[in-house]
């Protein structure tokens, strides 16, 4: 009797997580599609507020995201209106690739890794410094239509 309880109790907090997973999935991906914010962000931070998952663990996992062509909608989209800069996005691509690869290898190196502390304290403050750049922006902004 105590195990079919165990049972039920886990598989109810398994789906509480799958259904966070397709929230997170959706929102995070109409952010990406109107303001470019990568969904990792909005994903990892959901994810660590509702304490599911190791938080690095959570990283790895949502870093798979963008084995995937996770954009192609978004940027079909803008292909069709004439509104991509190829060298830029070549560049971007090749230089992303390996600060991606740098970042990761702070992260993961077992000697000097990151803690999770300090990934989330570096997180904080690029958001908070991009934030404030961007209200400034937005609010200097003239609007064209």
């Amino acid at each position: 009797m105590e195990e079919n309880n165990f049972l039920i109790v886990y598989n109810i907090i398994y789906m509480f997580d799958f259904l966070v997973y397709i929230i997170c999935g959706f929102f995070s991906g109409f952010c990406m599609g109107t303001t470019t914010f990568n969904p990792i962000t909005i994903i990892l931070l959901i994810l660590d507020a509702l304490k599911i998952g190791d938080y690095k663990k959570n990283e790895g996992s949502i870093m798979l995201l963008n084995v995937f062509p996770i954009t192609i909608g978004s940027t079909y989209t803008f292909y069709k209106k004439n509104l991509i800069d190829y060298p830029l996005a070549i560049t971007l691509i090749i230089t992303v690739t390996l600060g991606s690869y740098l970042g990761s290898f702070l992260v993961t190196n077992k000697k000097n890794a990151l803690t999770d502390k300090q990934i989330k304290y570096f997180t904080g403050f690029v958001s908070l410094i991009f934030g404030i750049i961007f209200l400034i922006a937005g609010y200097y902004s003239k609007d064209k239509k």
